[in-house]
């Protein structure tokens, strides 16, 4: 029993995840451990949503909240919510029943995740394509101006630019721009073979960044001790 109640508490937390669209049981299709279609979360908030869950994972990876997409497909927040709660609710009712909980060990659950909805429905995951291109950038960055990508963060974390990195070690910014932008567009191009990524929105990432590249490449952290 003790076994089987921390496999359900896990199985619980796990769906807190896949509720936010955080967890790689959404990333995989909608099923929960061990690949079981009855698992809680992206069937249910999919269904009031009026999408399927491949729709659904679809606009979270745009990095649009749950919250974002139930306003955009004309349903309400607290519907939402409510459709997250019955889902949940309905599964460790199972389970209690099953004997694999008890009624204690779902009130907690059910209390945890009512304060958790909110953060639930409005929390975003960053657009897939900025997931792509973040460690894209550093590696091209570092490349370029010829040393190792965790050189290149200690440099950052002292307080310097990538402008002022690339001076450092006699590169110039605008090289420094094109191989930021090069090494992305390669990240980016496998992604769209791979069909991760579609080639409109690659292409709409690529805009984005070349609008902020002088900003990127002029900022600056706070030197860290």
């Amino acid at each position: 029993m003790r076994l089987r109640s921390k496999k359900v508490f896990a199985a619980a937390g796990a769906t807190l995840a896949v509720a936010a669209g955080a967890g790689g049981a959404l990333a995989a299709g909608g099923h929960g451990a061990r690949g079981r279609a009855e698992h809680p979360g992206p069937a249910a908030i999919a269904s009031y949503l009026g999408l399927t869950p491949a729709q659904l994972r679809e606009q979270l990876r745009t990095g649009r909240t749950l919250a974002q997409i139930a306003v955009a497909q004309g349903r309400t927040v607290a519907g939402l919510e409510d459709a997250i709660y019955a889902d949940i609710e309905s599964h460790l009712d199972r389970a209690v029943a099953n004997g694999r909980l008890t009624a204690g060990q779902e009130a907690t659950l059910l209390a945890r995740l009512k304060t958790r909805l909110d953060d639930i429905v409005d929390r975003s995951r960053p657009a897939l394509g900025a997931r792509v291109a973040r460690p894209r950038l550093v590696a091209g960055a570092a490349a370029y101006i010829g040393i190792t990508p965790a050189q290149l963060r200690t440099e950052l974390r002292a307080g310097k630019s990538l402008t002022q990195v690339a001076a450092d070690h006699g590169k110039t910014a605008a090289g420094l721009k094109s191989a930021i932008l090069a090494a992305v567009k390669a990240r980016l191009d496998k992604a769209v073979s791979a069909k991760r990524l579609t080639a409109a929105r690659e292409a709409a990432i690529l805009d984005r960044l070349s609008a902020h590249l002088d900003d990127v490449v002029a900022r600056t952290a706070p030197a860290r001790a």
